[in-house]
């Protein structure tokens, strides 16, 4: 089987004015992705306008010549059935949007057109200025901003790295506005030239067709000067073998070990540092994870990431520390390097480096839904750097061990090529760092500790993987018969269901096994939510070492809680699941954790809780939207104190009695026969011994009419955020449909007005939020500089207004509605995505499943006059049930009369009426 992304078809081209172009046809969707990357990042800011890059990104949206009103070109890419986007990174600027293939010529020369010849106008420079100040504030409170900021404060400063990336208002306004309007007409003249620009396109389109079009589209650019590209090191002797102590807002204890590399990560042949990632990172038994969490010290290891650039590379290895953990700091970093050592004395062990190359051909081949707008977004940038043959290897997987470069890489690894970040509350601290107040202190590590890291000790139980067990040669493919395309019941009983479907669509030798258990007593009360919760988190970590073989050879596994109880989740290479599915559910049934072990989950779901507070107002709003619609989701505030008073005992007795009486239901769809289904079947029912009860109702609240309730949710944040959710008045296919549909015509005009106009905020957005399947719409603001009072008002008064006046969206209906139909007939982008929709039909008792068939063909015959009728129902309120949530922040609240106020949630979850 070849890979969904053959790049080696691509083709590649300079134009006359030196830009270079990537041009590859892909027959996944009948869409196009295109990207433009500009060496025009923020290492080229001006010392006196730090963030003048970002700024710039902002006003490019703002009108073109031939497109003058702002963020017209939203609105066109959008008309064409896409989005268009950008960000600024450090050393480039990246655009990128998809469409219907059909549509490129239409837009790519309006993209061009706002590359090449944006107005940068006065009139709208001011508004932008405040976009980022929203942005930078809203994002204060966040650790990792501040953590970033720490990082820049700590490196060398004179590399452009230390550069205040964001900016802000205080920064963009201490020039004149004249001046800074010539700074950003002088940075874009300077870096949007061909010669520092680099584009790719991935379209089903034909290429020749394609490049005519660049070629029409692009070759007015001036060819300018390359942007320099030399800079001093990232750190100073000073900068490295330090302790970095920082002090987060959210309960964190971590600790990264950073180690500072050359531009290691761009050898695309050995990929050294892929290799060391996957050692380093391993989760098995025996791993360095494996070896810490057996100490109590360590709760989760990610290796690898860090920040990267043309000539550097961080290599981070980031530890999530108990509060032992935290005080074997020392200890945690010894067993650190003699897993490298380990690393180094095996070098020559060539069979594992083959079969991490194996693990990674194998996930090429059979990749399921590639991101392409992602995936376009790094060839682009790709194209500075490496040649058209180069490019076309990326994706090929070569056995190409090189022990030279692979020691080349290790001689990085040292106690002094090293940076210790650690991250908890209460550390000693002597700076403050600017823009986000974040406190901290560097201090070199001591010299004893370095040497004994430089010559570190055996450390016993540490290991290098063994061979996986899981990884085999055999992925064929079985026939599908007629009649198993669709799922079809091969056990419905009382008590448990078993369903199975094969699949002819996606011609892959994977499949998902879902088994869900509706457990009463998990959902009895909050103690027992709270029990459920701290033995989920047990169960997975009991299994992560044992499975993890697993995981890294495609075959993948997750059990989580839901409202009526918990599934067990199984997906990937079909050949071993059942197996793994069956051993996974033994361990359920027979798993239950030692009280050591309990109070150290616990005091993880106290920590993830009280992180939970710590969200951003939005996402607490609508988390708490949730909990009010649907009758068994609690809020982490109440689960908080429940799992603080969630015994041993407790978990121990809840566990047993919902193992002991609980339903089933299966579905098992994918790469199998139905006889291996049905003998699945079977020793699933045999094993579910408990099976004995009906499937718990998903009941959403029913809201009142004409009136809003309204909840507040005091947040540790000081923005202000209001969430104004219009609840369909049933579940039927017209209600979904006209939900989806004024959405998405609402969409657009309530970002662009709110927004964009009137400043209200930096997040402001609307969504199509169904409940357990119930329709409903959202419309949402985050606000630093307007109170909760002021921003409703405005969301009303716009949605009333543009509701009595929908006669004006009359033109955009043809569009919308072509749309729609595209994102449902879109649905399923790999048999995973078709698994989980068969799933959730089944769920909602759609046994036809042609739910979404239907609902489209509901769209498809819908005329302008029924959006008339059911919008001005709406707008008389006689229609939907309304909630407001709102978060105060730093300022009051709303004036709610009392008998309209949600406070007691428990209260009116007993009172309310819910939904069938």
């Amino acid at each position: 089987m070849t890979t969904p992304l053959n790049l080696e078809k691509a083709t590649f081209h300079t134009l006359p004015n030196g830009l270079r172009v990537m041009i590859y046809q892909h027959e996944l969707t009948p869409s196009t992705y295109v990207s433009m990357s500009v060496r025009a990042g923020h290492f080229y800011d001006p010392e006196q306008c730090e963030g003048l890059s970002h700024l710039l990104e902002h006003m490019m949206f703002l009108g073109s010549r031939h497109l003058p009103k702002p963020n017209s070109i939203n609105d066109l890419v959008d008309s064409a059935g896409g989005s268009i986007n950008a960000w600024t990174g450090t050393e480039f600027a990246n655009y990128h949007f998809h469409c219907r293939s059909a549509e490129l010529k239409r837009i790519l020369p309006a993209f061009a057109d706002m590359l090449r010849l944006p107005l940068l106008d006065k009139e709208t420079l001011d508004k932008e200025i405040n976009a980022i100040e929203a942005e930078f504030q809203f994002k204060r409170k966040d650790d990792l901003r501040r953590l970033y900021q720490i990082h820049k404060e700590t490196a060398n400063p004179a590399h452009p790295f230390s550069k205040f990336s964001v900016g802000n208002a205080n920064i963009f306004r201490s020039l004149p506005e004249d001046e800074l309007h010539k700074a950003l007409h002088d940075y874009h003249c300077q870096y949007y030239t061909a010669s520092n620009m680099c584009l790719a396109i991935f379209t089903s389109e034909d290429p020749e067709n394609v490049l005519e079009l660049t070629q029409q589209s692009f070759s007015a650019f001036r060819q300018g000067e390359e942007a320099p590209k030399e800079w001093p090191p990232l750190y100073n002797e000073e900068q490295l073998a330090v302790d970095i102590n920082i002090i987060p807002l959210q309960t964190a204890r971590r600790m990264i070990v950073t180690f500072a590399l050359p531009g290691l990560h761009l050898d695309y042949r050995t990929k050294p540092l892929n290799y060391l990632s996957h050692l380093i990172g391993d989760e098995g038994e025996g791993s360095l994870l494996g070896c810490l969490k057996a100490k109590n010290w360590v709760t989760n290891l990610i290796a690898g990431s860090g920040i990267e650039g043309d000539d550097f590379k961080d290599f981070n290895v980031s530890f999530q520390l108990t509060e032992e953990g935290l005080n074997n700091r020392d200890s945690i970093l010894e067993a650190l390097f003699a897993f490298v050592r380990l690393i180094k004395n095996s070098i020559d062990e060539k069979w594992r480096y083959q079969e991490k190359a194996h693990l990674g051909a194998l996930a090429y081949q059979y990749e399921e839904n590639p991101k392409l707008q992602s995936i376009v977004c790094e060839y682009s940038q790709h194209l500075f750097t490496f040649d058209s043959e180069e490019i076309k290897l990326f994706r090929i997987i070569i056995d190409s061990f090189d022990k030279q470069k692979l020691e080349h890489a290790l001689s990085f690894f040292t106690p002094h090529t090293m940076r210790v970040k650690m991250i908890a509350p209460d550390l000693p601290t002597d700076s403050v760092c600017r823009h986000y107040n974040a406190r901290y202190q560097m201090r070199p590590l001591p010299e004893d500790l370095l040497h004994k890291l430089a010559e570190p000790e055996a450390y016993d139980g540490l290991q290098l993987p063994p061979p996986n067990p899981y990884l085999g040669d055999d992925y064929h493919l079985t026939i599908p018969g007629d009649d198993c395309l669709l799922p079809r019941a091969l056990v419905r009983e009382e008590h448990f269901a078993f369903w199975y479907a094969q699949d002819n669509q996606f011609h892959s030798p994977k499949g998902d096994i879902y088994i869900s258990f509706d457990a009463p007593a998990f959902t009895d009360n909050l103690i027992a939510v709270a029990a459920k919760r701290i033995w989920l988190a047990a169960l997975n970590d009991h299994l992560q070492a044992k499975y993890y073989r697993a995981e890294i050879a495609g075959l993948h596994y997750r059990i989580y809680g839901h409202q009526a109880g918990f599934t067990l989740h199984t997906r990937g290479f079909s050949n071993h699941q059942v197996k793994l599915a069956g051993q996974l559910l033994e361990t359920i049934h027979q798993f239950m954790p030692e009280a050591s072990q309990f109070e150290r989950l616990k005091a993880m779901q106290i920590q993830t809780l009280e992180n939970a507070l710590m969200n951003k107002p939005t996402n607490r709003l609508f988390s708490r939207l949730s909990v009010i619609v649907q009758r068994n989701t609690q809020a982490p505030v109440e689960l908080l104190k429940a799992v603080r008073e969630c015994s041993f005992e407790n978990m121990t007795d809840i566990c047993r009695q919902a193992l002991n009486k609980y339903f089933v239901e299966s579905f098992m769809h994918g790469n199998w026969p139905a006889e291996e289904a049905s003998t699945f079947a079977e020793h699933l029912k045999g094993a579910c011994h408990g099976a004995g009860c009906q499937p718990l109702s998903r009941a959403v609240t029913q809201l009142p009419v004409g009136e809003a309730l309204y909840h507040e949710v005091i947040c540790e944040h000081d923005d202000a955020a209001v969430v104004l959710y219009l609840q369909a008045p049933g579940n039927s296919l017209k209600d979904t449909a006209m939900c989806m549909v004024l959405e998405q015509m609402l969409a657009a005009p309530f970002f662009n007005v709110l927004r964009t106009e009137k400043q209200l905020g930096y997040v402001v957005g609307t969504g199509y939020v169904p409940h357990n399947q119930h329709p409903g719409m959202a419309f949402y603001i985050q606000s630093p500089s307007h109170e909760p009072e002021v921003l409703l008002k405005e969301m009303t008064s716009f949605l009333f207004e543009q509701l009595n006046e929908i006669d004006f969206y009359r033109f955009y209906w043809s569009t919308i509605q072509k749309n729609l139909l595209k994102q449902m007939e879109e649905r399923d982008l790999s048999l995973s995505m078709k698994s989980q929709r068969l799933w959730v039909s089944l769920g909602i008792q759609d046994h036809g499943f042609d739910r979404n068939s239907k609902l489209a063909d509901l769209i498809c015959r819908l005329s302008f006059t029924d959006i008339q009728d059911y919008a001005n129902a709406l707008a008389k309120r006689s229609l939907f049930g309304e909630l407001v949530l709102f978060a105060p922040g730093k300022f009051k609240g709303i004036d709610v009369p009392q008998d309209r106020l949600l406070s007691d949630l428990s209260s009116f979850k007993k009172q309310t009426p819910y939904f069938d």
